[in-house]
């Protein structure tokens, strides 16, 4: 690939740092020795180990931060993308596109509704299940009018206690159950940004199977570790100090790739201390 082509071509900006998944197994597959102790595993076992691999290493050491612009709909409600791991950061974006972090806020309640007669009894549908309400609008307008200017805290939660100071820019909480990311009335009609980390495994549906599987060239040696000892670890024709060494090589590689990817700096560790006792603004 020429210059020209890499500079003309968006798709490829920033590709050369990674190695297709693909490559990576056949690589695997031809530099196996007849004496190999996988010499006989077929390609397809090795492809579903480099999956797993790829999961581990992706949400551990070779985090694909992906973002993504949503506009808050009026339940408050954000569904979690397909190939969500965990968030690295959510905040709402101003007209000036400048972005403002939100505090996770445990407080903020996910739980199901069930629905009650007079007596407080529970009401059953005629198959006999519980009846519940409607979590999406659990912060509705007419809850929210209600509620006056102050937000749902179920935990010693004190109205004329102002939190403003403590979080600024607005309250969420990731509900894993549910596929959904949950916001305080503070984020209404607001453009949210989500950041977060990728299992790198989720394609398009339009996307060849398996072929656009992707990893940081640093974490290639700890891919090809992981395969070879995940495949012969329950494997009773292989000897215990070759699964002992096996396992010891994929954890080195596994340190060694997350220091290469993610170093420590000094400049790094001044900026988390500097700011590790400031509120978020």
């Amino acid at each position: 690939m020429t210059d020209l082509e890499y500079y003309g071509d968006s798709s490829k900006h920033g590709e050369y740092q990674y190695t297709l998944l693909t490559d990576l197994i056949t690589d695997y597959m031809m530099s196996r020795d007849s004496d190999d102790y996988t010499s006989n595993v077929p390609r397809h076992k090795v492809l579903y180990q480099a999956k797993r691999a790829l999961r581990e290493l992706y949400s551990d050491i070779a985090s694909s931060i992906k973002a993504i612009e949503l506009d808050l709909s009026p339940t408050l409600n954000v569904i979690l993308p397909p190939d969500f791991v965990k968030y690295v950061r959510i905040s709402w974006l101003d007209p000036n596109g400048h972005l403002h972090p939100m505090a996770m806020d445990n407080g903020i309640s996910t739980a199901d509704e069930y629905l009650q007669d007079n007596e407080y009894g529970i009401l059953f549908d005629n198959d006999g299940y519980v009846l519940e309400g409607d979590k999406s609008k659990s912060l509705s307008e007419n809850d929210r009018s209600s509620m006056g200017s102050y937000d749902i805290l179920h935990d010693g939660y004190t109205p004329n206690k102002d939190n403003s100071n403590t979080y600024p820019n607005g309250k969420f909480k990731v509900d894993t159950s549910e596929g959904l990311i949950k916001f305080n009335s503070t984020a209404e009609y607001k453009s949210i940004v989500l950041e977060y980390i990728s299992d790198g495994l989720y394609e398009r549906p339009d996307a060849e199977a398996d072929t656009t599987l992707k990893i940081h060239k640093f974490a290639e040696t700890a891919v090809l570790d992981y395969i070879y000892y995940h495949l012969i670890k329950n494997r009773r024709n292989t000897p215990a100090n070759e699964k002992m060494r096996a396992r010891k090589e994929y954890y080195n590689s596994k340190r060694q790739a997350k220091r290469r990817i993610t170093p420590l700096t000094k400049e790094n560790l001044l900026q988390v201390f500097k700011s590790d006792s400031k509120f978020i603004k």
